[in-house]
């Protein structure tokens, strides 16, 4: 008799959910855990709002975000269908989705796109507001897809940005739509970068002050992040996602050191929840792979 495959379970190959009880093979809200085959490549998207990803939510231009939360969330929807479809994925190829929720409305059916069977991992949660312009809903994707080769020259060897559409210049754009990192690569991550040192618990800085001005702050970040990047033998080009809260003043952000190269981002403006600290910058790098 044919095993009859358990509800939450996925049906794309590579990818297993993992149930550490029986009894909660029915849970539809969320998969407690989920394992990654060696095949696939994972997938990081930019903060994913009713925003296209050509748009700095805090410089949009001519671009305004409908007041109709069924129209924002339709938007959001369609821009996460296209970098799907773009990486050659569908939604059931999602792992992981981190979404903070303010009131307003404007959220994506995920059931509806899911269906009854899937569920990834998930971190939901309800805020006062998302730390975006006019966006009350923010969404953190990260998705698994079938190996391929990278096809694109002149970027770090295992990783390729994911375009929403054709005739785009990455340089050109505030961040990466998406970026798919191969099994070619090593992850390295790099977290809560703050204007304190490293060495320093900004609950007990000692003698140690932080400047008031977040311009200070910041540059005292990208400082911090140039010489841990350099530590672990890499550059700017080899980050891939980048997290940034505080005082920020848009989704553009040390340009100067990336050149060319946009990592995936996502940009809040909401407190840090570190004291003294105006900014804080979570990195997720890449790494040549290790024999």
């Amino acid at each position: 008799m044919a095993q009859t495959r358990p509800l939450g379970a996925s049906r794309i190959k590579g990818i297993d959910a993992i149930f550490p009880r029986p009894e909660v093979t029915g849970r539809q809200a969320y998969a407690p855990g989920i394992h990654i085959s060696p095949d696939m490549d994972l997938v990081f998207f930019s903060g994913i709002t009713a925003y296209p990803p050509d748009v700095d939510p805090w410089n949009p231009g001519a671009f305004r975000v409908p007041t109709d939360p069924a129209e924002r969330s339709r938007m959001a929807t369609d821009n996460l269908d296209r970098l799907l479809k773009a990486g050659g994925m569908t939604w059931e190829h999602i792992i992981f989705n981190v979404n903070w929720t303010a009131p307003g409305g404007g959220g994506i059916n995920f059931r509806a796109q899911y269906g009854e069977t899937w569920s990834p991992c998930s971190t939901s949660l309800r805020v006062d507001d998302t730390g975006i312009p006019g966006s009350n809903v923010l969404y953190q994707i990260t998705a698994a897809a079938p190996h391929r080769p990278v096809t694109m020259k002149g970027f770090v060897p295992g990783v390729e940005p994911i375009f929403h559409r054709s005739g785009v210049a990455l340089k050109d754009l505030p961040q990466a739509p998406a970026v798919r990192v191969t099994r070619d690569a090593d992850l390295v991550y790099f977290p809560g970068v703050t204007a304190h040192p490293p060495d320093v618990d900004p609950w007990n800085p000692g003698s140690h002050r932080l400047p008031d001005d977040p311009a200070a702050q910041e540059k005292m970040v990208a400082d911090t992040i140039d010489r841990m990047l350099r530590a672990a033998g890499l550059a700017w080009r080899h980050v891939i996602v980048m997290n940034r809260v505080g005082e920020v003043r848009g989704a553009r952000w040390m340009e100067d050191r990336f050149g060319d190269w946009r990592p995936c981002r996502t940009t809040r403006a909401v407190p840090t929840g570190i004291p003294g600290a105006k900014v804080m910058v979570d990195i997720s790098a890449v790494a040549p792979r290790r024999a």
